[in-house]
């Protein structure tokens, strides 16, 4: 065959919430993925050249899945549909042959559909080299006209984030089932109906809600666990499809939070590691990716037998129980025994401090969570074991705000909403066929990852030299969220730590003050050797801060600056020759002696890297929506190659 010009017309999401995504990060995953691209400010521009000068009156043929008809869509209105706000509308790039895209599809992060024209006899055959695993009227359409033929792709991206609202909306199966198929209808069959006011309250159907403009991040599991302070999901997708173009690989987060960086990896097909020191924060992300490859009968079944036995052991502990929700019934109990020690349960709550007591309103309270902990222990499958633990621990996070709802309801619910997460992923993946990669993530210690790792469940781990295609992270900064204190009632209760102070002291850019140590200072005014290697601009900060009379905020900087440094020589080591890695970090702002001074730590962790074994790539700043704790109003996405 010879070669033909096939041409890419690629439109962006509307919800993109800032300029330097669509001109930065759209386009850096679309020339890594595909190739050089140019900027399309308005499709209208391109309507008045070849091809699509010669194929705007062309009509899709769409069969509408929730009314069984057949429904012609006009090609210049999909177009003009739902244009993105700001500068950019999309991007248009050209190749020579037909290709494969399916990595496009199921990969990008800003694009919500791709359009493809090209001059050919049997359209039919070069859909199947397009896309192999399409799905006629649910994620993909053509049709001809004249000589020409036009595809459109919908990007799996699209469905995964839109599934949010049917999670929201949606009280059971059948309503999922029914919902699923609204969603990928929407974009298709039903595409010319009018949405509600974004303000109605009364009456507001799941079609309305696709229509708003606004950016779900919680789609699906990312959802399974309150935590503060996430990465932005499409921002993480898009800069992974930067750092390693490849279908299969080994990635990494070591700064791994709730596992956003590795749930995304597992819906790309990557396998990821990550490395946290909070154990709870090692259990969402550790469920929130094996999850979803659990098999949602079997879940609901034990669950539903879970619940069955935490029922009996508070009756027989003589406790008011309100019944679990009603379609978990009577089951068959999996469990090996419900007998526990009711005596060992009190003497570890005499142990409790009074301040977590204290934050749930019902004294009974506590006693449920211990009880329904202790009965959990008892599941023999790990995995659903862990899936019913960061379901409690969710619950407790629900009711430590001095709630007044029955510790079962509330345990029922959430647990009911998780498991119909996973039930809803199912239900997308019957169309996207996604291969979900695998993840793991240890306990461990970013600066030492050879010794300082271990499975949740228990086991050594050595992260090897050389073995990680690309790491993706975003450090605790020097002021960061109290994430110890966020979780602190679920860290006591289901005993994750056996001193919370150490755990506290090991953080990375713990912002309370206690942790850190006059010690510290000595490093500093006897220039110790941890001190005097940091890159000048480092030092000059840190001697700034202490002639402003705020030692210990020239402390806490110069921990952090001391922790970072350890953990890149670390992640140098583990990554590949040739390997990148993203760091995303924001700088700070500190008053002194009556002036606002940045620190900068883009540069310094930017100095310390090229110290360590790096060569810059590029970098990215955004100026951030709002200031956070020491006025941090800039982020920058620091890229970094292995030499």
């Amino acid at each position: 065959m010879g070669h033909r010009a096939v041409h890419f017309y690629f439109k962006l999401f509307k919800n993109i919430k800032s300029e330097h995504e669509s001109t930065d990060l759209a386009k850096l995953e679309l020339e890594s993925l595909f190739g050089e691209v140019a900027p399309i400010y308005n499709f209208v521009d391109y309507a008045l050249e070849k091809p699509l000068c010669d194929v705007l009156d062309a009509k899709f043929a769409a069969q509408d899945l929730e009314n069984g008809k057949e429904v012609q869509i006009r090609f210049k209105d999909i177009l003009t549909h739902e244009p993105p706000y700001g500068k950019i509308q999309g991007y248009y790039g050209v190749k020579s042959e037909v290709e494969d895209i399916s990595s496009l599809i199921k990969r990008l992060a800003y694009t919500r559909e791709i359009i493809i024209i090209l001059k050919t006899v049997s359209p039919k055959n070069d859909l199947e080299k397009f896309f192999p695993q399409h799905e006629l009227n649910y994620n993909t359409l053509f049709t001809q006209e004249g000589e020409y033929s036009i595809f459109r792709f919908i990007t799996h991206q699209y469905f995964l984030e839109k599934s949010e609202y049917i999670s929201k909306l949606s009280r059971n199966e059948k309503e999922i089932d029914q919902n699923v198929i609204v969603l990928f209808n929407n974009l298709m069959g039903n595409f010319y109906r009018i949405p509600a006011s974004s303000t109605m309250r009364v009456g507001k159907r799941l079609h309305d809600y696709f229509s708003i403009r606004e950016e779900n991040s919680l789609y699906l599991t990312h959802y399974m666990h309150p935590y503060k302070g996430k990465f932005h999901p499409k921002m993480v997708r898009a800069i992974l499809n930067y750092l390693f173009l490849k279908n299969k690989g080994l990635v990494m987060d070591n700064f791994a939070g709730s596992g956003t960086l590795l749930v995304e990896a597992t819906w790309m097909g990557l396998d990821s590691i990550g490395v946290e020191i909070n154990p709870l924060s090692v259990l969402m992300s550790n469920v929130k990716c094996y999850s979803l490859a659990l098999d949602p009968g079997e879940l609901e079944m034990e669950i539903s037998n879970f619940l069955v036995e935490v029922e009996k052991a508070l009756r027989k502990l003589g406790q008011r129980v309100i019944k679990p929700l009603e379609h978990y019934g009577q089951g068959h109990s999996l469990l090996t025994s419900v007998e526990y020690d009711f005596n060992s349960i009190m003497q570890f709550k005499r142990t409790l401090p009074s301040v977590v007591v204290e934050m749930f309103k019902n004294p009974e309270t506590v006693d449920k969570i211990l009880v329904a902990h202790e009965i959990l222990k008892k599941v023999e499958d790990e995995r659903v074991r862990n899936f019913l633990f960061l379901g409690l621990s969710g619950t407790i996070s629900d009711l430590s705000r001095r709630s007044s709802a029955d510790f079962l309801e509330v345990f029922t619910r959430r647990l009911r909403g998780l498991y119909l997460r996973i039930y809803l992923f199912h239900k997308l993946n019957d169309v996207l066929r996604i291969e979900l990669g695998k993840s793991e993530t240890y306990i461990g210690d970013t600066r030492n990852m050879r010794e300082r790792c271990e499975r949740f469940e228990g086991g050594v781990v050595n992260i090897k030299d050389d073995s990680i295609d690309a790491i993706v992270n975003s450090p605790p900064y020097s002021t960061a969220l109290d994430y110890i204190r966020n979780d602190f009632p679920q860290l006591v209760l289901l005993n994750f730590t056996s001193s919370l102070d150490k755990l506290e002291t090991d953080m990375i850019g713990n912002p309370n003050l206690k942790y850190y140590t006059k010690e510290l200072l000595n490093d500093i005014k006897s220039e110790q050797e941890e001190y005097t290697r940091l890159p000048d601009e480092a030092k000059r900060l840190i001697n700034k801060i202490i002639k402003s009379g705020r030692e210990k905020e020239a402390i806490r900087t110069y921990k952090f600056f001391k922790d970072m440094y350890l953990s890149i020589k670390e992640m140098c080591r583990v990554m590949k020759p040739g390997a990148k890695c993203a760091i995303i970090i924001g700088n700070n702002h500190y008053k002194l002696d009556g002036n606002y001074e940045e620190i900068k730590n883009d540069e310094v962790i930017l100095q310390i890297a090229e110290k360590e074994g790096f060569k810059k790539d590029k970098v990215i700043t955004r100026e951030l929506e709002k200031s956070m704790t020491g006025m941090i109003r800039y982020e920058s996405i620091v890229i970094l190659e292995k030499v």
